[in-house]
């Protein structure tokens, strides 16, 4: 029999709830994908004949957690730059993770190779010490007074000449296959009202169609960071998912 173990501890049951959302939804040979709780602790386990993929998925889906969920927690700490507002602090610190994301990710998964047993903090604090510090690095490199026109060159810099394609319906983003972007939900449990802009700026997408009529803040939102890299609704170009 193999075995797949994930945990975390409590307070991160968010990062093992979107790993085993994953995991259910993509499980083609339905092997059983369960959480438990126990001793300030929260655990995801499978065990079958063959769990296949489902490994490589998990691996995938922890390398994620690990370079937006606890990246992000550990910039936020450490930037809090004068001369921003709130949404405009939390781009900069989505823009900040995409922009070495990739990077980060094939670190981190390298790192994760032929694991069957994860624990995710303590492969957080004994492993990736050196991209802890490259990290704190970053954050220590963002001027303390930060405005929004540097943010908006930061931003110009980040999308580059990326041709990345996704697409905005109403709250949700989709890449160009139509699969639903969920990676903000590893930021603040996914219930803040930043999530769509985060899910965006997440993407590193350098062109964005709207599928739906924007509502006023996602238009300001799209003009002041996406301009002349988005193609507005129109009822003709419309799908539903």
């Amino acid at each position: 029999m193999e075995k797949l173990i994930v945990s975390d501890r409590e307070c991160n049951s968010r990062y093992i709830a979107y790993i085993a959302g994953i995991l259910s939804g993509r499980n083609a040979g339905g092997t059983e994908v369960q959480i438990a709780f126990g001793e300030g602790r929260v655990t995801l386990s499978a065990e079958a004949e063959s769990l296949g993929e489902l490994k490589n998925l998990a691996a995938d889906k922890i390398a994620e957690v690990l370079c937006i969920g606890y990246k992000y927690d550990l910039l936020s700490r450490h930037i809090r730059p004068a001369g921003l507002g709130r949404q405009e602090r939390e781009i900069l610190l989505a823009a900040i993770i995409a922009a070495d994301y990739a990077e980060d990710f094939r670190y981190i998964r390298a790192r994760l190779r032929d694991v069957s047993v994860h624990t995710v903090d303590g492969f957080y604090l004994f492993r990736l010490q050196s991209l802890r510090e490259k990290w704190k690095g970053v954050a220590a490199c963002v001027p303390a007074s930060f405005d929004g026109k540097q943010l908006a060159g930061f931003m110009e810099y980040l999308l580059g000449g990326s041709r990345r394609k996704i697409f905005l319906k109403g709250k949700d983003v989709y890449d160009c296959r139509c699969c639903r972007l969920r990676r903000a939900a590893l930021i603040e449990g996914g219930k803040s009202e930043m999530n769509t802009f985060r899910e965006i700026v997440l993407s590193g997408a350098g062109k964005i169609e709207c599928l739906s009529a924007l509502s006023a803040p996602q238009e300001d939102f799209l003009r002041r960071y996406y301009a002349g890299r988005v193609g507005f609704f129109t009822p003709k170009n419309s799908f539903s998912g």
